[in-house]
């Protein structure tokens, strides 16, 4: 069974001569850009994110005073945001149901953690492949519930990542290819792909580098792959 988390561009022309963003907010706290983002008249454009090390459940709806505000919101401009700072992206869309801005081009390079990132953001299915997610520790129930998910991944370094459990459960639309992923440094993928119904992809790959000691409990329940695991998943689950 899933276990679901608790709260706590176009290319420009050499000849183009580049033109100088105008701000009008400059937030230099998780605070003060909270503040911004839950007012209709902000354009998201015009906020300059630079200084920013947390954005974590920035846009998540959570029952909160300011949700009526973020439910509606218009993300325009959001994928100019200067995210090069930031170390905690966790919970940021969570139940954002209408989100589905493309931000393939953010700078995640600093990020550690993305848990829960795109919880329940049913909407959400723009690329992601460019993103240099090597820091990052933490990618549990990053898309569980993004039902329409369904973009490439296989492109990721995620060496560094030590749990995934649930990241895609209930994922229902997600099937790509995961198989060149480096595994080795992963503790956990208990329910890792649980009732991703589409998913069926060759993982084999993964087992040769998976610790003895990983946890894979009903990684695959209710997935396309529950009938036909991986040989290496046999071996491990718990009986």
């Amino acid at each position: 069974m899933a276990k679901y988390p608790v709260n706590p561009s176009a290319k420009s022309s050499k000849s183009t001569p580049k033109v100088a963003r105008k701000y009008k907010y400059f937030p230099k706290t998780k605070k003060e850009l909270m503040i911004l983002v839950r007012k209709p008249s902000v354009n998201l454009g015009e906020i300059n994110t630079s200084k920013i090390t947390d954005m974590s459940s920035l846009f998540a709806i959570q029952g909160l005073k300011g949700d009526d505000v973020l439910a509606s919101r218009d993300y325009s401009g959001i994928e100019l945001w200067d995210t090069s700072n930031v170390e905690n992206m966790s919970f940021m869309f969570q139940g954002a149901k209408t989100f589905n801005q493309d931000i393939s081009d953010w700078n995640v390079g600093n990020v550690e953690r993305m848990h829960a990132m795109f919880h329940n953001a049913i909407s959400f299915n723009k690329p992601l492949d460019k993103w240099d997610v090597s820091n990052v520790e933490v990618m549990t129930f990053m898309f569980a519930g993004a039902k329409a998910f369904n973009q490439p991944l296989n492109s990721w370094n995620v060496e560094n990542v030590e749990d995934m459990t649930s990241m895609f459960a209930g994922a229902k639309n997600f099937n790509q290819p995961l198989n060149k992923w480096d595994m080795s440094g992963i503790e956990s993928m208990g329910s890792m792909f649980s009732d991703a119904e589409s998913f069926q992809q060759d993982l084999e790959a993964w087992g040769g580098k998976l610790d003895k000691g990983v946890d894979v409990d009903d990684m695959f329940e209710g997935s396309g792959l529950e009938s036909k695991p991986p040989k290496w998943y046999k071996k491990r689950a718990r009986r």
